[in-house]
């Protein structure tokens, strides 16, 4: 079905297993649109989602090395020595340092650790270890470091680490070479040798089954801290865009709202206050969610890498101390106005840029944008934007004297990093994945490098004719989108990456009123009207599909269920995402 408001985009209903879905529906007792979408994501395995989210979280010991790896902390807890912790510097690696850190100090029964020191790194200096980090390492004498979201591919600068005496115990969920390096243990699902079952753990996921294993070796299986280090674990996972839901697979789902919930009950003065802090003088919405973390936390601790220092995100996870706590979010919150004013800045001078340059969407097969020494931190977001406004792959560089660094943002279709890899001769280094990469350039090849990327997206999008593909669980009667079947799908939270919110459709509704609210009238707000029933239904972003769409004649709209709570009522609304043609 196409879309009626994004050219290029097509709505595909998911196959279904008829007798799987009867299957379903008969053993859980479910609806047989809930019996669908189980099925739709668990397979024969839907059995799977329980009551209890706790019954699907897997044993630590079953994770590489992690044995040999809480073998090794426990020395260094019983001996008094100096352990140093570095993280990267994005909110999986803050959150996976702070679950460390937390729990290292949490743990009374031993003398030690000695010295407790934690780095998270800053963009300057890159993601990973470095020979900066491992001099400091050196030079002040720790016995123990353990990285946390970062590490599996130092493998020279962990040799540099043995070689002088310092233990290495590696924690991270990135791919790891096929040689690793030489740590007492690389607590890594990823790597070769691994049975760990889910293999989609984010570094705050690795981090926190490895403190849950420490605490069992020393008899803290009921600590009362677990629910702090739950919501650590549920930043990252969320924060860092790891698959909550893979072929049956969701113990990232069930960390996610386990740490979720634990926010709503008793939330660490960091989250709380920086919520708090955000909110000020607006009414909070309840219940914490994970648009919450992507949303509201997420950006404000992922501002101080881009403009300033990125340990006043690590402080405010670590600390207990709610008047430090408030400066520390105030801060933060003073990062992200310098970081909006930056990115508004840059988003003006590309777009001043690519007309002066007369860009035309329709003619180049990128947007390309190049300033000089144009803040690094802030570039991505910049591609962002401008990738969302143009439907095409977005390359954002920022020019230095000899080399230069750009952020790209891609769209569905077309791997930014099969774009790298064929334009390599321009470049010293790259990754990233589909959707999203980073690559260093000498700013000798930037003009060069601009014409591979664009010549081979223009063959790319000609060859595979690249449409927007996106999945509907099905359609919906006007009987079928109750009070009950929203209610049911809230078994299935928290919704992102890998296991997105249910989207539905219905035909032939008639829309009762239509208008745009909200602040420059950017919403679209109807009642749609489908045989008993009348639909309130909001549709952010959507005001101008007023003029897109023929409200004078029956509507197809595709949405997702939710429930609004106005004056103490409860009542079922149709998230609003789309409108598509009929057949």
């Amino acid at each position: 079905m196409k879309s009626l408001l994004d050219r290029g985009r097509v709505w595909q209903p998911l196959e279904v297993d008829r007798e799987l879905i009867e299957k379903a529906r008969n053993d859980l007792g479910c609806s047989r649109t809930f019996a669908r979408i189980l099925t739709n994501r668990y397979g024969r395995a839907y059995k799977s989602v329980k009551e209890d989210p706790t019954d699907g979280l897997h044993s630590p010991d079953e994770l590489p090395d992690i044995s040999p790896a809480v073998d090794r902390i426990i020395q260094a807890l019983e001996k008094e020595e100096d352990v140093f912790i570095h993280g990267d510097f994005d909110v999986d690696g803050l959150s996976s340092a702070a679950i460390l850190y937390r729990g290292l100090k949490g743990i009374e029964k031993f003398p030690g650790p000695g010295r407790l020191k934690v780095c998270v790194g800053d963009r300057d200096r890159g993601h990973g270890l470095n020979r900066e980090v491992s001099a400091r390492l050196i030079d002040e004498g720790f016995d123990l470091l353990i990285t946390t979201d970062c590490g599996v591919k130092g493998t020279q600068e962990i040799a540099h680490l043995s070689n002088h005496g310092v233990d290495v115990v590696v924690t991270d969920h990135h791919e790891p070479p096929e040689d690793l390096p030489p740590a007492i243990g690389v607590v890594d699902p990823k790597v070769s040798s691994s049975t760990y079952p889910n293999p989609y753990l984010a570094g705050a996921g690795v981090a926190f089954k490895l403190m849950e294993e420490l605490y069992g070796r020393v008899g803290r299986e009921g600590q009362e801290d677990r629910g702090e280090l739950l919501q650590l674990a549920a930043l990252g996972t969320v924060a860092d865009l790891v698959p909550l839901l893979v072929d049956g697979e969701d113990e990232n789902r069930l960390l996610a709202r386990l740490g979720i919930e634990e926010m709503e009950e008793d939330p660490i003065p960091g989250v709380s206050v920086l919520l708090h802090e955000i909110s000020r003088g607006a009414r909070r919405r309840e219940p914490v969610s994970p648009e919450d973390i992507s949303y509201r936390i997420a950006p404000k601790l992922n501002s101080a890498n881009r403009v300033g220092d990125p340990k006043v995100g690590f402080l405010l996870l670590a600390t207990d101390d709610h008047e430090k706590a408030r400066h520390l979010a105030r801060t933060l919150i003073d990062y992200d106005r310098d970081r909006s004013r930056v990115q508004r800045k840059l988003i003006r001078e590309a777009e001043e840029q690519l007309k002066v340059n007369d860009f035309s969407p329709e003619r180049e097969g990128v947007v390309f944008a190049v300033g000089q020494n144009w803040n690094p931190g802030v570039i991505g977001l910049v591609s962002s934007r401008l990738s969302n406004k143009y439907g095409l792959p977005a390359i954002t560089v920022s020019r230095g004297e000899r080399r230069s660094r750009g952020s790209a943002r891609s769209v569905s279709g077309l791997s930014i990093v099969e774009g790298f890899r064929h334009c390599d001769d321009h470049l010293e280094k790259y990754g990233g994945h589909s959707m999203a990469g980073g690559f260093t350039v000498p700013s000798r090849e930037i003009d060069d490098l601009h014409r591979c990327l664009n010549d081979w997206a223009i063959r790319e999008t000609e060859t595979s004719q690249v449409e927007k593909l996106d999945h509907l669980e099905g359609e919906l009667s006007p009987g079928e989108a109750s009070m009950g079947l929203a209610e049911e799908l809230g078994r299935l939270r928290p919704f992102g990456e890998g296991n997105p919110e249910p989207r539905f459709f219905m035909k032939g509704l008639n829309a009762v009123s239509v208008r745009r609210v909200g602040k420059s009238k950017k919403h679209l707000k109807v009642k749609l009207a489908g045989k008993d029933e009348i639909f309130d239904g909001i549709g952010f972003g959507m005001g101008e599909s007023t003029s897109q769409v023929d409200f004078s004649q029956p509507v197809n709209p595709v949405f997702t269920l939710e429930v609004n709570v106005w004056n103490g009522e409860r009542n079922v609304q149709l998230n609003l995402k789309d409108f598509v043609a009929d057949g």
